[in-house]
């Protein structure tokens, strides 16, 4: 180790021959503390990645611009914290020095402990969610305390030059330190503490062991360094308590939640169950009856006219199961099948939506597109419903999908898939397209009400308006949905001077470029528009009544 190295432990000794056993002690010692920041350091800068799509996700969503700007950030900070620590380990080349910067950065980690959410908010609001207001927010928000942790590197290896022969080996096993550090950070933080923890304990794991890092870097010099020693104790308690304490969920939240792919809630608003992804609405059911609680969801009725002998339907995307739910209840005997990826949703379905796993309804996590593959079974009925808001998985919008879907329906079977902005912006337009080269018939209806469409496709789709009201009439009679086939067949959008445009293919399907930001948030502002508007009526008091005649 360096002389600045040792004099940061104290381990000074008169000569190198005359080194006493305390001293070799001290120089050990000195050495596990280095090893240490810099090991932790790679480990912690890392997982904070690795948690800022957690972060960002219910302002901003979980899409490929979200990653972009946190690998970009990232990657700025890393190249402008390397020049910042090599400038600085010249000028104090101490471990002391190095651990006052280690300090800095959970500081600046402890801002997103003690405000994150309230400052992602804002910045989704001010920014419009848009690919642009995704870089500014990780600017901002990640920027100080990765650039502060990229500082480490060069400072180590400044610390650690004693020979400039050996300079390169120094370097390289320092470098493999810290990339060994990092590798443990992006695993651990992945597989082991999304998974288990929730967002606010586990920014008070990784600012506590920021902290202890930096107190480690400090060592004893408890008089040069005594401000910092007392701010990183006060850090660790505060962070302590935060972290501990169940964070307070909003008001009517009865679950709020984040896993390895979403951040899920679910509340009670009026009558209603909801249950959002990433801040956006997702599904709604009636609390006292379980029925769709959302216009949009009921108008899944739809399916029902176009495979009135269906035996078999699959959900790709279970949500809060109520579409499923609300056919079985009306078609005798029908057998559900719900994939989904996040195995938290199907367990939020059956803990607050009323869902129950049995004979008639099959819960199976698994991606759709990788469930449909290795599957060969055939349904009446297929339903998409894996497009919320600004996430939205590519590969299940593209020509391949839909021939793998077609490859699973029955004869006369339909495929359904709801788009939430209608057919007039490039996202929904290029799904459209994509369905209709890929079925022998699509149609399109819309939802009463709201800006959503349902698209019907398969062979199940084809057939004439004098038939089919002729249909709906006849299973109203029998099913009676809420609204009625009658009403939701006569919402069906002319679709015939609608020109084809070229489908979406694995090879490019640009579907964040193609959503339209603001108009989705402008949907989602609808939905919850309309559940507040059944508040404030709950909320009105009645007139009241008039006086009995004598």
């Amino acid at each position: 180790m360096s002389e600045a190295l040792a004099a940061g432990a104290s381990a000074a000794a008169s000569t190198p021959a005359a080194a006493s056993a305390t001293t070799r002690s001290r120089e050990r010692l000195a050495r596990v503390r280095f090893y240490w920041v810099v090991a932790v350091c790679g480990a912690v800068i890392m997982a904070l990645e690795i948690l800022a799509s957690r972060v960002l996700a219910p302002a901003f969503g979980n899409s490929v611009y979200v990653w972009g700007s946190i690998i970009s950030v990232f990657l700025a900070a890393l190249a402008a914290g390397y020049r910042l620590g090599g400038r600085l380990a010249d000028r104090e080349p101490s471990l002391a020095a190095l651990g006052r910067l280690v300090l800095l950065a959970a500081l600046s980690q402890a801002l997103l402990l003690f405000a994150g959410a309230p400052l992602v908010a804002a910045l989704g609001r001010w920014t419009g969610g848009s690919p642009g207001g995704t870089l500014v927010a990780t600017t901002l928000l990640f920027g100080p305390a990765s650039l502060l942790l990229a500082t480490v590197s060069p400072y180590a290896i400044r610390l650690a030059a004693r020979d400039l022969a050996a300079l390169g080996d120094t370097a390289g096993r320092l470098f493999a330190l810290s990339t060994a550090g990092s590798l443990v950070g992006t695993l651990g933080c992945t597989f082991v503490l999304i998974p288990l923890m929730q967002l606010q304990p586990l920014l008070a794991l990784l600012v506590g062991i920021t902290t202890l890092t930096a107190l480690v870097a400090l060592g004893g010099a408890w008089r040069r360094e005594a401000w910092s020693h007392a701010l990183a104790g006060a850090l660790l308690v505060a962070t302590a308590v935060k972290g501990v304490r169940p964070a307070p969920l909003p008001p009517l939240t009865l679950y709020a939640g984040i896993t390895p792919y979403q951040s899920l809630a679910v509340s009670d608003v009026d009558d209603r169950r909801v249950l959002t992804s990433n801040g956006t609405l997702h599904s709604a059911t009636m609390r006292a009856t379980g029925e769709p609680g959302l216009a949009y969801l009921r108008a899944s009725a739809l399916t029902a006219l176009f495979a009135p002998r269906m035996q078999r339907a699959l959900m790709l995307g279970m949500g809060s199961g109520s579409v499923g739910t609300y056919l079985q209840r009306r078609i005798a005997g029908l057998e559900v099948d719900y994939v989904d990826v996040d195995p938290e949703v199907p367990r939020l379905a059956r803990r607050f939506f009323g869902f129950a796993d049995g004979p008639r309804s099959r819960v199976h996590v698994d991606d759709a597109r990788r469930f449909l593959a290795q599957s060969g079974e055939r349904w009446d009925l297929i339903v998409a419903d894996t497009y919320v808001g600004l996430s939205v998985p590519f590969h299940l919008t593209t020509a391949e999908f839909m021939a793998e879907v077609a490859r699973h329906l029955d004869e006369g079977g339909v495929f359904a898939l709801n788009l939430a902005a209608g057919l007039d912006d490039e996202f929904s337009r290029a799904i459209w397209d994509t369905v209709r080269r890929s079925f022998p018939a699509a149609r399109a209806f819309q939802a009463r009400g709201t800006s959503n469409v349902w698209v019907i496709a398969g062979p199940g789709a084809v057939g004439y308006l004098p038939d089919l009201q002729a249909r709906a009439r006849e299973l109203d009679r029998r099913w009676r949905f809420e609204p009625s086939l009658m009403v939701l067949l006569a919402q069906e959008v002319a679709v015939g001077d609608m020109p084809l445009g070229e489908p979406m293919r694995d090879a490019f399907a640009p579907v964040e470029h193609l959503i339209p930001v603001g108009k989705m948030r402008a949907v989602d502002a609808a939905r919850w528009r309309e559940l507040r508007e059944r508040i404030e009526a709950a909320a009105t008091p009645a007139p009241p009544p008039a006086p009995m005649a004598k």
